[in-house]
C-alpha cells in the first residue's frame, strides 16, 4: 500500500488536529531557563586559532635556519660532513624522502601537499640532511607538508 504526497500529507493534518498539545508547565519552563543561563554563563576553553599556531611554528623554522648560518659558518677545519643513516652523501642527492627530525612525534597526517622550493643550504642539518659538498648558497628540495602547515618529510632535487 503506498501514499502519494498528498495523502500522506492529508493524514498527518489529521493527526495534528487530533492531538491535543499538554498545558504549558511554569515549573518545567523555569528549569529550562535556568539550563540555558548557567551552560552560558560556564566558562569555555580558549582555543587557540589554527593560523596563529602554523604562523608560530613558522617562525620557529625561520629563527632555527637564521641561528644555524653564523654556527655553519664559524666551522674552520677538515673534518668531514655530517652524514645521514651512516652513509656519506657524496654530490648525488637521495632518490627518497627523508623524515624530518621530530616529525614522528606529530599528529598522523590527514592530508598534505608536494611543496618544491630553493633551500638555503645552512638549513639541511636541521632538515636530517647532509649538505652538498659543492659551494652553494641554495639547493632544490621537494617538501612534503602535512595539513597543519608542518614539514613531515623532504628529499633534495636533482
Amino acid at each position: 500500500m503506498e501514499m502519494d504526497d498528498l495523502d500522506l500529507a492529508l493524514a498527518l493534518r489529521r493527526l495534528a488536529d487530533a492531538s491535543e498539545p499538554p498545558p504549558i508547565d511554569p515549573r518545567r519552563e523555569a528549569a529550562l531557563m535556568a539550563a540555558f543561563d548557567a551552560a552560558q554563563a560556564a566558562p569555555r576553553p580558549v582555543r587557540r586559532p589554527y593560523w596563529g599556531m602554523a604562523g608560530l611554528a613558522a617562525a620557529a623554522t625561520i629563527l632555527i635556519a637564521v641561528g644555524l648560518v653564523p654556527a655553519r659558518a664559524g666551522r674552520h677545519g677538515s673534518s668531514p660532513p655530517p652524514t645521514i643513516r651512516g652513509v656519506q652523501n657524496d654530490l648525488q642527492p637521495p632518490s627518497e624522502f627523508v623524515m624530518v627530525p621530530g616529525a614522528a612525534a606529530l599528529p598522523p597526517m590527514e592530508s598534505g601537499s608536494l611543496v618544491r622550493m630553493d633551500v638555503p643550504v645552512a638549513m639541511l642539518p636541521s632538515l636530517g640532511l647532509t649538505p652538498p659538498a659543492a659551494s652553494v648558497t641554495k639547493v632544490k628540495a621537494d617538501l612534503i607538508v602535512g595539513q597543519d602547515g608542518l614539514t613531515r618529510a623532504v628529499r633534495l632535487v636533482n
